[in-house]
């Protein structure tokens, strides 16, 4: 993720009970409800994953992220939508990406193009499923995390925002990804 004091705008989300996050904006993809009877579950896998979903032809996992930061796990009520966020490996721009032709012609010379390599490996993106989902904030001051984490955590959470008196953990998307990832192939 980029340096946290960089990034202006965090999108401030409740995981479990009182326990609130703060997510960088720019990784945010979009909020969704969610279906519980449209999640298809995967066998086998990480902590805290429900399965897969198809959100326009496109299949997204879907992470109970209480249950994964062992918070405990939001209860499913069949009939129920769940509250999510979309959160992506990397930060959301705003422009385009260059196709592979604009990318070959040189037509395309914005700072976010990616390479025809980068072009086969798209944005990893997870559906969190959260409490509440509490809204945008500018923190005017934020620092490291002093207080000991638990190993698996420490990735996840390197700084703290603070607002209105009171410190918000940050966590780190692409860490969350990577995470993921790693414990989906431990699991294998």
């Amino acid at each position: 993720m980029t340096n946290p004091k960089a990034l202006k705008e965090y999108f401030k989300i409740r995981v479990s009970g009182g326990v609130r996050v703060a997510l960088p904006l720019a990784y945010l993809e979009t909020a969704i409800g969610i279906e519980p009877q449209s999640i298809c579950p995967i066998p086998g896998v990480a902590p805290g994953l429900l399965g897969v979903i198809d959100r326009r032809g496109i299949l997204t996992w879907v992470l109970d992220l209480g249950h994964f930061l062992e918070l405990g796990a939001i209860p499913l009520k069949p009939g129920k939508r769940l509250r999510a966020i979309v959160v992506t490996s990397a930060p959301q721009s705003g422009d385009r990406v260059a196709t592979p032709k604009e990318y070959r012609v040189g037509v395309a010379r914005r700072v976010d193009v990616v390479t025809p390599k980068e072009y086969r490996q798209p944005k990893r993106a997870v559906a969190c499923i959260v409490e509440e989902l509490e809204g945008v904030f500018a923190p005017p001051k934020i620092k490291p995390i002093r207080k000991r984490l638990k190993s698996r955590l420490r990735p996840l959470f390197g700084h703290v925002a603070y607002s209105n008196r009171s410190g918000i953990a940050i966590l780190d998307p692409a860490a969350l990804l990577q995470t993921l990832h790693t414990e989906a192939i431990a699991t294998e």
